[in-house]
C-alpha cells in the first residue's frame, strides 16, 4: 500500500472512532423530561366500558393512557411508568399514580414522587362536554 492510501485510510479511521461514539451515545439519551404518546381521543362516559368512571376513585386506560375520576375531576396521564414501563394505577387515599411493579409514585401532575422512577409522566389536557371527556396533548 502506498504511503499516502495508508495515511488517508489512517485518518478516515481515526475520525470515525472518534465522531461515531457521540452519536452512538446520543441515540441512549432521554429526550424530554416526561414521558407519554401524542393523543386526541374521547371517551363517552355513557358507554359501558367507560361507565367506571362516572364514580370518583376509578380509572381507565385508553391508547397509552390512565384517565382517573379524582376528588378534583379528571385527570390523564401516560399509564407506563417512566421506570421500566409498568401501568400505574391510581389511589384515591393518597391522590397519586403508583407503580404496582417496583414502587414509584407519581403526583396527579405526572411529577415523580418517589423512586425508582425519575423521569415525570406526560400528563395530557382533559376537558368534558356533557358525558364526553376529550383527551388531547
Amino acid at each position: 500500500m502506498k504511503r499516502s492510501k495508508f495515511i488517508k485510510k489512517s485518518c478516515a479511521f481515526v475520525g470515525v472512532s472518534i465522531i461515531a461514539p457521540g452519536f452512538l451515545l446520543e441515540s441512549c439519551k432521554k429526550k424530554s423530561s416526561s414521558s407519554g404518546p401524542n393523543v386526541n381521543f374521547d371517551i363517552d362516559l355513557t358507554a359501558t366500558k367507560y361507565q367506571s368512571l362516572n364514580t370518583v376513585g376509578h380509572y381507565v386506560y385508553k391508547d397509552g393512557v390512565i384517565v382517573a375520576h379524582t376528588s378534583n375531576g379528571f385527570i390523564a396521564l401516560s399509564k407506563a411508568c417512566t421506570h421500566q414501563g409498568c401501568d400505574v394505577t391510581y389511589s384515591l387515599s393518597a391522590n397519586d399514580f403508583p407503580c404496582p411493579c417496583h414502587g414509584a409514585i407519581f403526583t396527579d401532575t405526572g411529577s415523580v414522587h418517589s423512586g425508582p422512577a425519575n423521569k415525570s409522566l406526560k400528563k395530557y389536557t382533559v376537558t368534558k362536554n356533557g358525558n364526553i371527556l376529550t383527551i388531547s396533548g
